[in-house]
């Protein structure tokens, strides 16, 4: 037997797709009939879902330039939206699978740095070593790669789909009270919305990229469905006539809160029950979107002969409360988990068949980097806190998970907040005793009742187990340098 026949094999493709605001049950096969996700509901059917799969960081920056990086947000500094992931940092994902003979593309939001006014500024952005990086960090905000796009392919459409800036004064522009986004329906065609735009862009480098290089690296950044919520007509469609179950809100929730989090409770009382539903129908169109452009890249896949030897792997940054427990959107203390839980998806035929399986275990969003490159056959650092999940994934075997996952979010330098979730409970604490909360995992209706109060003994134990994974956290990757 040749030494190359004893290799493990590895993808020729990963293809790393990313959304924003996503949560687990946006996609139909987790639990939600009513959305339409065909193509994502197929990968799930078909690949391996792990179904308690957290978040490190409850808002985007801290999270993505976690997952991005294998690191947790301590360790990045990236604590707040705002904190820029340095040009030289190491490591990031382009770098360990450019190190490895992968051909790296970024395509879409990465959002490791901030991006206001970013075509203004004529310095180089960082690249964060993507060899090719078409970056849009907001659909139509900017004179970037998708506005530029659609100004050469879809002129007559483009000013529709301009969105303000963060920065400019009428970004505050909803009839409701402290609101930032008017819910609209396009009248645009799909192909030219910034989901349509990924799907074609992927779709031609997809048919000329294996000329130059036989593996690649690619991420496809979606900004869908975070808001504002603007679909197409074509992405609302299936949801005509649809009853959008109402949020989950609960008599009382408040009451057994500490200060930071009964704020929050209490933050949508300016909507009405309509508010809500027009908000969830619009955010699942969102979704539809981004499941139509998978669609057309896995037909591109099949078309090249690409389709069975390609990982595709799909996760979001965090979740969208989308009204449940009254609040909105996403926050720095937001630990329910319509924020925290999103799905993560491993889809590949040859590596790991297509019976499809689903993994109860506990994983978190650190644990994705290492699995990629250890399935990739690139030696994985020794610095990445998190676990590889390949062996079990190669030989189809349970996945037992971690004894506790780990979130946390400083939303100033005053104001911080951590979480961890066990097999049976979901303990939270914020900084400067303003409170803490736990939760029993499996109530109906779940997090909604404190048991801080009635369960001294696992609420002490778990004070232990998140000053733990905290201290654990904040451990420097950085090699020990020792002066004799």
């Amino acid at each position: 037997m040749s030494a190359a026949s004893t290799q493990p094999l590895r993808p020729r493709l990963v293809l790393w797709v990313t959304t924003d605001h996503m949560r687990y049950d946006s996609i139909g096969a987790n639990g939600t009939p009513w959305m339409h996700t065909p193509v994502m509901d197929g990968l799930v059917e078909r690949g391996v879902s792990f179904d308690n799969c957290h978040v490190q960081s409850p808002v985007c920056m801290p999270g993505r330039c976690s997952f991005m990086t294998g690191l947790y947000p301590q360790q990045t500094g990236v604590l707040i939206n705002g904190h820029c992931l340095p040009q030289d940092f190491y490591p990031t994902a382009p770098r360990i699978f450019s190190g490895a003979g992968y051909a790296s593309m970024q395509l879409g939001k990465l959002h490791l740095q901030p991006h206001e006014e970013n075509d203004l500024d004529s310095r180089p952005r960082n690249d964060y070593g993507f060899d090719i990086f078409w970056g849009s960090e907001e659909p139509g905000c900017y004179f970037d790669a998708y506005v530029r796009w659609l100004q050469m392919e879809h002129p007559e459409h483009w000013r529709k789909l301009v969105i303000a800036r963060s920065s400019a004064p009428d970004r505050m522009r909803c009839s409701l009270p402290g609101d930032e986004f008017v819910n609209t329906v396009l009248d645009v065609p799909w192909e030219a919305s910034y989901s349509g735009w990924i799907a074609t862009m992927a779709s031609r480098y997809l048919a000329n990229a294996f000329r130059r290089t036989r593996h690649q690296f690619m991420h496809l950044g979606f900004y869908a469905p975070h808001p504002p919520l603007n679909p197409t007509r074509e992405m609302m469609a299936p949801y005509e006539g649809v009853d959008i179950p109402d949020p989950r809100v609960h008599t009382g929730e408040a009451d057994d809160k500490p200060d930071p989090l009964r704020a929050q409770l209490g933050a949508r009382h300016d909507w009405t029950l309509e508010h809500f539903r027009d908000y969830r129908r619009h955010f699942a169109a969102m979704n539809t979107g981004v499941d139509f452009a998978l669609g057309r890249i896995i037909d591109q896949l099949k078309a090249s002969g690409l389709y069975e030897d390609t990982l595709i792997v799909l996760t979001s940054d965090h979740g969208d409360m989308c009204g449940d427990h009254g609040m909105m959107e996403k926050g720095y203390s937001f630990y329910y988990d319509e924020c925290v839980r999103v799905p993560l998806v491993m889809h590949w035929p040859r590596g790991f068949g297509e019976e499809g399986r689903r993994e109860s275990g506990l994983v978190e969003m650190v644990d994705i980097l290492p699995t990629l490159a250890d399935l990739s056959g690139i030696i994985v650092p020794e610095m990445l806190p998190g676990r590889s999940w390949a062996p079990e994934l190669r030989s189809a075997s349970r996945i037992g998970g971690h004894e506790s996952v780990l979130a946390y979010a400083a939303e100033d330098g005053d104001n911080e907040s951590a979480m961890i979730v066990t097999e049976d409970w979901k303990y939270i604490r914020w900084s400067r005793g303003r409170g803490e909360v736990l939760f029993r995992r499996g109530d109906d209706p779940p997090e909604v009742r404190n048991y801080a109060a009635d369960e001294p003994d696992v609420l002490a134990r778990h004070r232990d187990i998140l000053l733990e994974r905290l201290l654990r956290a904040g451990r420097s990757y950085r090699e020990h340098h020792y002066v004799f």
